[in-house]
């Protein structure tokens, strides 16, 4: 009740008639599905999968109709604190399960994004939901179970399409695990979930393979990505900016205004290309430099710094103090883990494989702290099952 009422508060106050951040983008693609169509055939760009569009069909016709979709955010924020709750209480008692979901509500990204028309609070809580229905799942083997969790997953993916690659990375990692034989029951239905989402998925491949010939397209939005994740110009450490920057700031206009005009006359799949070249080009003139770009994805990840040519926030400060702790209990969780590992879950280890898969991922991209946030459930799953079982901690006089 009280995420519920504090998503709801700030999603009044900060509601605005002027779109920010990927606002705008989302609700042309509502805007598109509700004329019956995603994208034209003339520009197949698949930046955002379909789910949280479909989401703001209601609500994309007028500014007061979009503080209807902003305060959804409240129910989705209020569900995945449940979902967190339910789960970890599981696993390692009440304390636990209280500190996660109160970590979840209130992280300082989600209390930052969480009024606005962005797909992280809906990503929130069906990745929470489907942690808590996947566990469920294994554990019970009931097939409402199951397909509860196909239906979170599926749905997620279509929401942050770069867990499509997650989910296939995992079905690989639970094949591998079948070795071992006490986990096969638990492994196969893992496995079962896997192609269940899918599947569910197949709609909308078989639409991006339609608009651009392309099998397995889960996006069109890499190349930029792999661009500035690249580029290593003098004050550049692999921080992504938007068209408009590079236009404007006058330490990028220079560099790669020229280039981005020329990209920009292209239809997107030839832009593809061409940024995806230009990054492959990137990486062979300076593969160290390129390799420090993707140690400041790391922190960046986690911490939001350093980004090329712009001052630092305060806000680090506080995504150190949020962050930090999780990022040091899962290291140390992850040792005990692995000393002890039959003690742990098969549940639990998959959905680490999940986690690990996802952030190993976005650090290959431009990473921002509000990617790392969609993980902080499933972290400190892992944490609070292992601390709990193999960790005591007394105080004495």
């Amino acid at each position: 009740m009280a995420t519920l009422l504090i998503y709801g508060v700030l999603s009044i106050l900060r509601h605005s008639d002027q779109p920010i951040w990927d606002e705008a983008r989302y609700l042309e693609y509502a805007r598109n599905l509700t004329h019956g169509f995603y994208v034209t055939d003339e520009e197949p760009n698949f930046v955002n999968g379909p789910g949280y569009p479909i989401v703001l069909m209601p609500f994309c016709e007028s500014a007061s109709a979009a503080l209807g979709a902003r305060l959804l955010n409240a129910f989705f924020m209020a569900g995945a604190v449940g979902f967190v709750w339910l789960t970890v209480r599981h696993y390692a008692g009440a304390a636990w399960a209280f500190a996660g979901a109160a970590l979840t509500g209130f992280h300082p990204t989600l209390l930052w994004m969480g009024f606005a028309l962005m797909s992280e609070p809906m990503s929130t809580f069906t990745l929470t939901g489907f942690v808590w229905s996947f566990a469920h799942a294994l554990r019970d083997r009931r097939w409402s179970w199951t397909l509860a969790a196909v239906l979170f997953l599926g749905w997620l993916i279509l929401t942050r399409v770069f867990f499509g690659h997650v989910l296939m990375a995992t079905a690989v990692l639970c094949l591998a695990l079948l070795i071992i034989k006490e986990w096969r029951p638990a492994l196969g239905r893992a496995l079962v979930i896997l192609a269940g989402a899918f599947l569910f998925c197949t709609p909308y491949l078989a639409y991006t393979q339609a608009k651009t010939g392309q099998f397995l397209c889960w996006s069109t939005n890499s190349g930029e990505l792999l661009y500035w994740m690249s580029s290593h110009h003098e004050g550049e450490n692999g921080h992504w900016f938007g068209k408009a920057d590079v236009r404007s700031l006058p330490e990028v206009a220079p560099l790669h205004d020229a280039f981005y005009q020329d990209v920009l006359k292209h239809p997107i799949l030839e832009r593809e290309e061409m940024l995806k070249a230009a990054a492959l080009a990137n990486f062979k003139a300076n593969p160290a430099r390129v390799g420090y770009n993707w140690v400041c994805n790391l922190s960046r990840l986690a911490f939001g710094f350093p980004r090329s040519h712009q001052p630092e926030e305060l806000r680090t400060i506080l995504l150190i103090g949020f962050n930090g702790p999780v990022i040091f209990m899962a290291i140390i969780a992850g040792v005990m883990g692995a000393w002890y590992w039959r003690t742990v879950p098969v549940e639990v280890w998959i959905l680490m494989g999940f986690a690990a898969f996802y952030l190993g991922g976005s650090t290959l991209a431009p990473s921002l702290p509000r990617y790392f946030v969609l993980m902080i459930p499933i972290l400190w799953l892992g944490i609070a099952q292992v601390w709990s079982r193999h960790l005591k901690v007394t105080v004495t006089a």
